[in-house]
């Protein structure tokens, strides 16, 4: 009998190249797939990770959960850490949209600020399923360091792509290093959101990411001395 992942391969073919099967249908069907394929992996790294400890899980450990092969899980995840640092993509299409129409006679870190808060903001409602998530995931790097040290590195490898894409954005009205500057200023905020708001949820407190991320921002503000955010 075949994996869970290996049938999902085998309909997925079969539901692409039916006669009646729209090449735009069949794209949303694997996308629809993918992304649930996505989160059963990632729901299941995170109870091994929280019931057991990260070293004492591996790869294999997690597909066996998540009923799919371990090529599957690789190819899904470089890396155990990964399998539950899934949150990015949430801000991929917002700031997608925003880098297609920024607005190049304003100052590019409040619109950067401002694109993140519209996220954390569909976040908090009512607790969302990711949110819920995340705050496992915070609640785990307390323990973890090997999670927060990728998780870093991933933040820093797309910190990086984000600034490369802004000084494209604003033709040229921003450095490279004032690009760089904007995203790892925005970035360090977003982080230190969650943090702050995972510390406040575990301690009982009715705390949101929006409060969150303004508190972070405003202090940063007082830090430079240039006021309230």
């Amino acid at each position: 009998m075949g994996t869970v992942s290996e049938t999902t391969d085998t309909a997925e073919a079969a539901s692409a190249g039916g006669a009646g099967t729209s090449a735009g249908g069949a794209a949303g069907l694997r996308e629809r797939r993918r992304m649930a394929t996505t989160t059963e992996i990632s729901e299941a790294a995170l109870a091994l990770f929280e019931q057991r400890g990260m070293a004492a899980t591996t790869i294999h450990d997690i597909a066996q959960a998540a009923g799919v092969s371990d090529r599957t899980c690789f190819r899904y995840f470089p890396s155990k850490e990964e399998s539950v640092l899934t949150l990015h993509p949430v801000f991929d299409a917002p700031l997608d949209a925003w880098l297609a129409d920024v607005d190049r006679g304003s100052a590019p870190l409040p619109q950067l600020e401002a694109v993140y808060a519209r996220v954390l903001a569909t976040l908090d409602g009512d607790l969302s399923a990711i949110a819920h998530q995340q705050l496992r995931v915070r609640r785990l790097m307390a323990d973890e360091p090997q999670l927060r040290s990728t998780a870093v590195s991933i933040d820093a490898a797309r910190s990086w792509e984000l600034a490369g894409r802004m000084t494209t954005a604003f033709g040229g009205r921003i450095t490279a290093q004032e690009a760089r500057l904007v995203t790892e200023l925005a970035g360090v905020a977003v982080r230190a959101a969650f943090d702050e708001w995972a510390d406040a949820r575990t301690a009982g407190l009715d705390a949101t990411l929006v409060a969150s991320y303004a508190a972070v921002r405003r202090r940063l503000r007082d830090i430079a001395g240039t006021g309230a955010a």
